[in-house]
């Protein structure tokens, strides 16, 4: 742990959590067996021992999964992620370790009400802790003290990055060998490192060079390696790079740029869980994509459904489904013409659907198909396809996973007439870094942050 701070905040998590777990297993217990009518009370002798294992799993899974970290950047969404996964977790483990050493006379009902009970609490728990942690890092009271070394890009988005979000908790105590470079705000430091940290007592260096500068910033790292201090750098490489892996060849590191992280099984596993899930969520939603189709159908003339040619996984075009949010198309007319804003062949209907992402609900059977999956980069129209790949470094590389309702991008404001680069970066970062645990998240975010698309039209 970087400091006293550090080990308190972890501390404070850990007690709290304890007592938490300990009063949902008592709770629970209770509940079933005292107030839920039809319960027998078994002995509480049972119970108690069964609280040790309880709590030993959920100290071991929150911790695997980063929770007792002490981490600005984790951000509450998250967290509460992460606690859910943990609980999930606990869960599974729990139940073979109940049924393989109490057998069946441990009541399910009584687990699954603990879960219920503890993941709430947990999550209360963490927001109202993160709120705090928040408040006192924007105050400056717990900020980590940071000391930049170097110049360049990088590094001045680094500090645009500090001054947007001081709820992150980290402050900029000055800026060493920037050669001129250096941000006027901060105090620039010269001479030996070793004073300069001494002066500047910096819990955390981050160092970063243009790539012109690469000598310069190789000979900074050696310097740094052996720091006590926490030490960072930011890499001059795109954002889609991030995650790529790294090989040995014959004791030479080499960078696989065009790695992707999903395996045949993982692929497997992907689609039944698409399969599933959409199955259910569609025979849940059957009634309002109906209403909707009816809405459509009467408040302009022309079919329900709108049909256009994408592309998805190697390459392969298919049929992509929407509502219809325009006036029948007339024979002749440009198909695939761009949208524009205010465009008179969107109806008053089709524009409401359009903004809310509703236009989109018809692929959930190009899901079912196998088409698409719920998550993944957005599929393009061919002609598109052909043209960006010359023009876009990297493009053809989102076909190597199936299209998707939803994205990394797309969580990530980029929705609708938005840059395409940017897309593009957040695209191949996802199937570079690709994990169930991924997927869950954009899937949450989806809700989260909406499905109001501000840069529809």
């Amino acid at each position: 742990m970087d400091s006293e701070k550090d080990y308190s905040q972890f501390l404070m998590k850990l007690v709290v959590d304890t007592i938490i777990i300990y009063i949902a297993w008592f709770a629970s217990y209770f509940l079933r067996f005292y107030v839920i009518p039809g319960g027998v009370g078994e002995p509480l002798q049972l119970f108690a021992p069964m609280s040790v294992i309880v709590w030993l799993l959920f100290l071991y899974f929150l911790n695997h999964n980063r929770l007792y970290r002490i981490d600005p950047s984790l951000t509450w969404q998250t967290e509460i992620q992460l606690l859910l996964f943990s609980s999930v977790q606990v869960f599974l483990t729990l139940t073979v370790i109940l049924y393989y050493l109490y057998g069946k006379r441990v009541s399910r009902l009584t687990i699954a009400i603990f879960m219920l009970v503890v993941s709430v609490l947990l999550i209360i728990e963490r927001v109202v802790i993160n709120r705090r942690l928040v408040r006192l890092r924007a105050s400056g009271k717990i900020a980590k003290r940071v000391l930049l070394v170097g110049y360049g890009d990088g590094v001045a988005r680094y500090i645009d990055e500090v001054i947007t979000h001081p709820e992150n908790g980290f402050q900029i105590v000055g800026q060493y060998d920037a050669h001129h470079h250096g941000d006027k705000r901060y105090v620039q430091f010269d001479g030996v490192l070793g004073d300069v940290l001494a002066t500047a007592r910096p819990q955390i260096v981050v160092i970063g060079y243009p790539t012109a500068a690469r000598d310069e910033e190789k000979e900074m790292i050696a310097r740094c390696y052996d720091l006590i201090q926490r030490v960072l750098v930011i890499p001059d490489l795109p954002y889609s790079m991030i995650g790529s892996k790294i090989l040995d060849f014959h004791s030479i590191p080499v960078m696989q740029l065009n790695d992707v992280s999903i395996t045949f099984f993982q692929r497997i596993g992907k689609r039944l869980l698409d399969f599933s899930l959409t199955l259910v969520g569609t025979i849940i939603i059957s009634p309002f994509l109906l209403l909707l189709a009816i809405l459509v159908k009467i408040t302009s003339p022309g079919p329900v459904l709108y049909k256009q040619k994408r592309v998805t996984i190697d390459g392969k075009e298919f049929m992509m489904l929407k509502f219809r949010s325009m006036a029948n198309r007339p024979p002749g007319e440009e198909d695939g013409k761009w949208t524009t804003k205010d465009d008179p062949r969107i109806t008053p209907f089709g524009k409401f659907i359009r903004r809310t992402s509703m236009d989109e609900l018809p692929q959930v059977f190009n899901v079912l198909k196998g088409e698409m999956s719920l998550i993944g980069p957005r599929p393009e129209r061919p002609e598109l396809v052909k043209k960006f790949i010359h023009e876009i470094p990297g493009y053809q590389l989102r076909h190597k996973v199936k299209a998707g309702i939803t994205g990394w991008a797309q969580v990530n404001g980029y929705r609708g007439d938005t840059s395409l680069e940017g897309r593009i970066e957040y695209d191949l970062a996802y199937i570079k870094n690709w994990s169930f645990l991924l997927d869950f998240k954009i899937f949450v975010l989806t809700f989260i942050r909406g499905f109001i698309n501000k840069n529809a039209y």
